[in-house]
Formats: structure tokens, sequence, C-alpha cells
């Protein structure tokens, strides 16, 4: 084993183990550990910030900042109310009712939007 692969596997169990104990934010973590490894040599600065460029968690980010929008304004309560209504058949709310008023409006907007969001939407 190298001295690269050595540094690496040790600066893995530390962060594994920091983020387990959940003493320290996840954040800080992750950014300790590759500052770690860019410290001492076993990545590049290019290599470090490389996760920066992908438009993933940016896409995360920006649904934290839409979800904290959402749960101040409100403004889904009365979508939310519609669609979780039990639905009725003979007097009787059925499954497949709630069901399909769960999978036709994500399937619809799943049709336009990104994935990503409609999950966390939905959950």
């Amino acid at each position: 084993m190298s001295i690269d692969a050595a540094i690496t596997l040790t600066v893995l169990v530390v962060v594994l183990g920091v983020l387990i104990s959940e003493r320290v934010p996840p954040a800080i973590t992750i950014l300790g550990g590759t500052v770690a490894l860019l410290v001492s040599g076993v990545i590049d600065a290019g290599e470090a910030f490389a996760g920066f460029s992908n438009s993933a968690p940016l896409t995360v980010a920006a649904l934290y900042v839409l979800a904290a929008a959402a749960g101040r304004t409100r403004v889904l309560e009365a979508i939310v109310a519609r669609v979780s209504r039990p639905g009725r058949s003979r007097g009787e709310p059925t499954e497949r009712g709630a069901l399909a008023r769960l999978v036709f409006p994500t399937a619809t907007a799943s049709a336009f939007l990104n994935n990503t969001p409609i999950v966390a939407m939905v959950i």
C-alpha cells in the first residue's frame, strides 16, 4: 500500500468516525477531510474543488432554499390538503384514489421538471 493510499484510508476512517459520533456538523467534517487530503498532497486543488462544479449539490442547495420559503409562506398547505384528502368509493376511502391523487400530479410535474426536486416535494 502506498503512502497516499494509507493517508486516504486514515482520513476516511476519521471522517466516518466523526460523522457517526455527530459531534461536528457533516459539512465541516467533509471539508476537514478534503483539506487534510489537500494539505498532505494526496489531491491537488483542482481535485479538491471539482465537486463544486457538479450541478447536483447546487440543485440540492437550491431545494433547501425553496423548501424553507415554501414552509414559511405555507403556500403548499392547500395543495397538500387537497391531495392527501381521502377518496370515496361507495362512501369508503380507497387507497387507489389516494395513490392516483399523488401519482398523477407527480408524473405531470416530472415530465417538465427535474426529478430531484419533484421527489423532494413529494416526500
